[in-house]
């Protein structure tokens, strides 16, 4: 690695690694004009065809069709919760209760058939090696990666599109604020890696062992005078500057949270509820914090279902509807619903035609949800693919759909909403794409 990924990587050791973008003293006031973006991760590939179906009888016959009951993926169609979307019916898999009621609440849209693309691209196109594809597709460390910085090429970017959005974003709407602009929960990813933006990862691995006796205090007063030492070397002194840059930042999170309020809003014990529980604490702490945006990156694991699907994908589906409903409640309870936009990102799809033993395959394009108040929920977005093997929309016969929404275009509206100025900065492939598809203005 080079020496800016070392320094990067060894930062996160103490778990709270700050770039931090400017200096200046910590504003009290309430944050102005504050937008927050919580992109939620399903590692592994959601299988979006048990996730989102038609549900007329035509649809749910193509999808019997192909995922029968001897299957063992197959969700029976009463079972199905029924949402209407461009004058349709479709079913949400069963576990996705709270995620009905947003939807029908119009606070919650789905976005159909999104998935890494160079520039649009069909079924015939790619059979005939007609247009780019996106390097290594169906791998999970490369389309995990691709998602994340919005890039599709065999060369690693050196930032996530998160990162390159803070960086833009940072020193206009949080200018005098030293806390960072990015949080992430789930431990080093390159969604939150910019340029010049602060990254802090709260979280048990915080420093620890410092408490307030005399000795304590004595050796914490010891760390931070070697911490601040002048070693005559670039690299260490770099490094001592993360470490003391996280420190500040996490003393500076703990006494924003401190002063704040408890949370009435209850959330679930899992992973990702104790994720966006902290996410709605740290937003409530936004005027101690003086930031005006924040990004937040949060993960759930284990979509990756080859095998018994059908039990895994329910308890996966529940935790995330569940959690989701719990945070988007906690938004309302904070008075900022319309501020904060909630979305998911997953390596790709899974195939439609099922695997021996109850699973699915690596595929490509899936289906994905934007929640929040400025959502213009209740509908969905993009174009949902058919349910054909070997159909106009299957890569190769086995059903992993051609994306019709390419990562780029799902991430425009957001970072759009958010503020960013400079479109092809954050996003250097969106030239590719028509910007005025009216189909995807779910914000």
């Amino acid at each position: 690695m080079d020496r800016r990924q070392f320094i990067l990587r060894s930062g996160h050791v103490l778990g709270a690694t700050a770039l931090l973008s400017g200096l200046g003293q910590m504003r009290v006031a309430e944050a102005a004009d504050y937008k927050a973006l919580v992109c939620v991760f399903l590692f592994g590939g959601n299988d979006g065809n048990n996730t989102l179906i038609p549900l007329d009888s035509q649809g749910y016959g193509q999808y019997a069709a192909i995922r029968p009951a001897s299957s063992n993926v197959n969700i029976p169609q009463a079972n199905w919760l029924q949402i209407n979307a461009a004058g349709k019916s479709f079913g949400l898999h069963p576990s996705l209760s709270g995620i009905q009621t947003l939807y029908n609440q119009s606070r919650l849209a789905w976005v159909a058939n999104v998935g890494t693309l160079v520039q649009p691209t069909t079924r015939a196109q790619f059979l005939a090696n007609k247009t780019p594809v996106p390097s290594n597709l169906f791998s999970h460390a490369d389309q995990q990666y691709q998602w994340q910085t919005a890039t599709t090429s065999a060369s690693p970017s050196p930032s996530g599109w998160g990162g390159r959005l803070a960086d833009q974003i940072a020193p206009v709407f949080n200018a005098g604020s030293t806390f960072p602009i990015l949080t992430n929960m789930s431990g080093v990813t390159i969604f939150t890696r910019g340029l010049s933006a602060g990254v802090i990862s709260p979280g048990p691995s915080a420093l620890q062992g410092f408490g307030s006796g005399a000795a304590d205090q004595a050796r914490y007063g010891a760390l931070r005078g070697i911490e601040s030492l002048n070693s005559g070397y670039s690299l260490i002194n770099a490094l001592n500057g993360l470490t003391g840059g996280g420190i500040d930042a996490t003393n500076q999170l703990n006494k924003a949270l401190a002063s704040q309020a408890p949370l009435t809003t209850s959330f679930p014990g899992s992973s990702l509820g104790n994720q966006l529980k902290s996410v709605a604490n740290i937003i409530a702490s936004r005027g101690a914090l003086g930031n005006s945006r924040q990004i937040f990156f949060c993960a759930i694991n284990g979509f990756d279902t080859h095998t018994n699907q059908l039990s895994t994908q329910a308890n996966l589906l529940s935790d995330l509807d569940a959690s989701l409903k719990a945070f988007h409640d906690a938004t309302v309870e904070l008075g900022v619903e319309n501020a904060v936009t909630t979305f998911t990102h997953s390596d790709f799809g899974r195939t439609f035609q099922p695997t021996a033993g109850g699973g699915s395959d690596h595929a490509w394009g899936s289906h994905h949800l934007v929640m929040g108040g400025s959502v213009r929920g209740g509908n969905l977005y993009g174009q949902y693919p058919q349910l054909q093997l070997a159909g106009p929309d299957d890569a190769d016969n086995e059903g992993r759909w051609v994306p019709s929404t390419g990562v780029c275009e799902f991430v425009y509206p957001l970072i759009r909403w958010f503020g960013a100025t400079n479109i092809q900065e954050v996003l250097p492939h969106l030239a590719n794409f028509n910007l005025s598809r009216t189909d995807l203005s779910f914000l």
